[in-house]
């Protein structure tokens, strides 16, 4: 049923959709009928090399019901990290009253106030690649219960084909990530990301990020240059081994350069 018609009698079928939604939170299942996407690629800016596949960003179109249902977790779970204040505050992605300007403003406010006091800084850009592919599905960061089986349920036994040139793939099975294009994959990313963030206060290093795009600086009097320089090298070897990155992201990616190339 196309979209537009569900919302055309949504009146009639909002028991009906409610009793489902309701039914599938107290039993902590995510229906394997919604865990299935059409990923079209699309190029992620116009003039970019159509024959290098990570100039591509792979967005996945699922169905109404499923992104409906991931709404109203979504709310649940973000009142849930908000009064246990598991947000990292320095993260200004798929948050309110936060965007790239806040993320900019703040680092950039950071570094003129230490050089109006006398401090030179050292700023390091970290881009991590393929970011909703390293998802790691072992997370629980604080669900207990039939939520956490809810979680484990929405990520497992998932697949996609991809459609490119009139043409499609085989059905590939998903054994990390989440999908670009859902409503959740957002709001797990920057759960499992939070880690960085203890790293670089164990280190005394300043963090921000806005969601895989993250900013490690540091300040220190002339003097302190070569100590100093030090931190950043150090935090980030420290996040590398304890934000643990799936052993089978390789072979995800090696499973979608086999799809591209055979569409």
């Amino acid at each position: 049923m196309p979209t537009w018609l569900v919302k055309e009698i949504r009146e009639l079928l909002a028991p009906f959709i409610t009793l489902l939604f309701n039914r599938l939170l107290v039993t902590g299942c995510f229906p394997s009928e919604f865990k299935h996407a059409i990923v079209h690629p699309l190029l992620k800016k116009n003039g970019l090399d159509v024959s290098d596949l990570k100039n591509y960003r792979p967005v996945s179109n699922l169905s109404f019901l499923s992104k409906l249902l991931e709404k109203v977790v979504q709310r649940r779970l973000q009142a849930f990290l908000d009064s246990n204040q598991l947000m990292p505050s320095q993260q200004s992605a798929y948050r309110q009253h936060h965007s790239t300007e806040t993320a900019v403003l703040k680092v950039y406010n950071d570094l003129l106030m230490a050089a109006d006091s006398g401090l030179v800084s050292a700023l390091c850009l970290l881009d991590l690649t393929a970011a909703f592919d390293t998802v790691d599905h072992e997370r629980q960061f604080g669900l207990r219960g039939v939520t956490l089986l809810w979680f484990r349920s929405y990520l497992s036994g998932r697949s996609y084909r991809v459609w490119f040139a009139g043409a499609a793939s085989k059905t590939v099975h998903v054994i990390c990530s989440v999908p670009q294009g859902s409503v959740l994959g957002l709001r797990l990313f920057t759960v499992y990301s939070a880690d960085l963030v203890d790293k670089a206060v164990e280190h005394d290093i300043n963090f921000h990020g806005y969601a895989d795009d993250t900013q490690l600086y540091v300040h220190c009097r002339l003097e302190e240059i070569a100590a100093s320089s030090q931190l950043l090298p150090n935090c980030w070897n420290a996040a590398s081994q304890t934000w643990t990155i799936s052993q089978s992201s390789p072979r995800l990616r090696r499973q979608q350069q086999t799809v591209y190339n055979e569409c």
